[in-house]
């Protein structure tokens, strides 16, 4: 069971940002229900996510789609059946 994911935020969501955008945050799923982890993956999203659009154009615009990118890529990475729940 993995019981650790990983949240990496992708340099190709956002158009202006930086090559260093490989920032991660581990997040426990011990114990969590699909709402907890959801709640977590998302904050930990706009943390990293927050890095990489400073100086960006359209800062709403892409944080919004940083976001919703990192979320839904994290999610897809759960193996575990009972938080896949999470995902939806």
């Amino acid at each position: 069971m993995n019981r650790i994911v990983i949240l990496a935020a992708v340099a190709a969501t956002l158009l202006a940002a930086p090559a260093c955008a490989a920032d991660s945050i581990r997040i426990s799923t011990a114990g969590k229900s699909p709402e907890q982890l959801r709640a977590e993956v998302f904050n930990a999203a706009r943390r990293v996510c927050a890095s990489d659009i400073v100086g960006s154009s359209f800062p709403l615009d892409e944080m919004r789609a940083c976001v919703t990118h990192t979320v839904s890529a994290t999610l897809a990475q759960i193996q575990d059946p009972a938080l896949k729940v999470a995902a939806r």
